[in-house]
This record gives C-alpha cells, structure tokens and sequence, in this order.
C-alpha cells in the first residue's frame, strides 16, 4: 500500500469518525419528546381544525407544507401536511434573547394520516427543543408554548 493510499485511507476514517462524534452530539441535544395524539377525525378534519385553532390561540400559520403532494411526485401516497405555527409577538420575545431559535421557530405540527387512515397531530415539545440555548427566558417562553400547543393538538383531534 502506498503512502499516499494509506493517508487517504486515514483521513477518510478520520472523516467518518468526526462525522459520527457530530451526529451523536447532535442527538444529545435534543432528550426526544414527541408528542403524538391520534384522532378519529379523519386527516382533512384535523388540518382545519389545527388551523382554526391555531388562529383562536392569537396564533398564525406562517407556513404550510403539503408534503403528501410532493411525495406524490415519487409515487408513495401520503396524506400529510406540515404547519409552521407562531406568533411574532411571542416570537420575539424569544429571538431578541438568542437570534438561532429561529432554527426552531416557528414551531413544526405535522397532521398526518397512517396506511388505515388514522390521523395524528405530532410534534417536539418546544421546551425540549428550545432547553438546549440555557436562556431563562426562552425556557419561559417554550413552557408556555407546551401547554398551547398541547391545548391546541388535543381539541383538534377531538
């Protein structure tokens, strides 16, 4: 083996390595807490509810991602709808203490249906995905944005 393979070879391991260190350090900023609440609405029914919900809670979808419809283009049906759900008053309390939760916010609800048509409302608990940049304040802020979102998943599921 030549010297010059072996220093490729070495500096791929390397990569791979480094690679591997980032993505575990990655996952451990983030403990997990997905909610999940199944509905026996069907998906249609649970996305205007959502949306409605969201704007009776002082809230704005900000942004609306049919991702069964782009999906749709590689063959594989989904009903699934992704919302980014925020309020620029609440938003900037949070982002005048760190400008990088804007990574997170607006927030993430995902309304989808599974393969016997159940419809679900999912998403990461802003306190768990927001804890990582230690600030009281924004701790404060992704409490309260806890128990919004979970006020809101549960009666759109109902």
């Amino acid at each position: 083996m030549s010297i010059k393979t072996l220093v490729a070879a070495c500096a791929a391991v390397l990569m791979i390595t480094a690679s591997s260190s980032a993505l575990r350090a990655a996952d451990d900023t983030f403990d997990g807490k997905r909610v999940t609440v199944a509905s026996a609405k069907s998906y249609e029914q649970v996305v205007d509810a959502v949306k409605s919900l969201v704007a009776k809670n002082g809230m704005m979808v900000m942004a609306e991602v049919d991702q069964g419809k782009m999906l749709s283009m590689t063959g594989l049906s989904l009903k699934a709808t992704l919302l980014l759900v925020g309020s620029p008053t609440v938003g900037k309390q949070i982002f005048e203490q760190n400008h990088a939760v804007g990574l997170y916010v607006p927030l993430r609800v995902f309304v989808y249906a599974d393969a016997n048509g159940k419809a679900f409302v999912e998403y990461d608990l802003p306190s768990a995905v927001l804890a990582q940049f230690k600030n009281g304040q924004i701790d404060m802020v992704a409490k309260m944005l806890d128990e919004k979102l979970a006020g809101l998943a549960t009666m759109a599921a109902k």
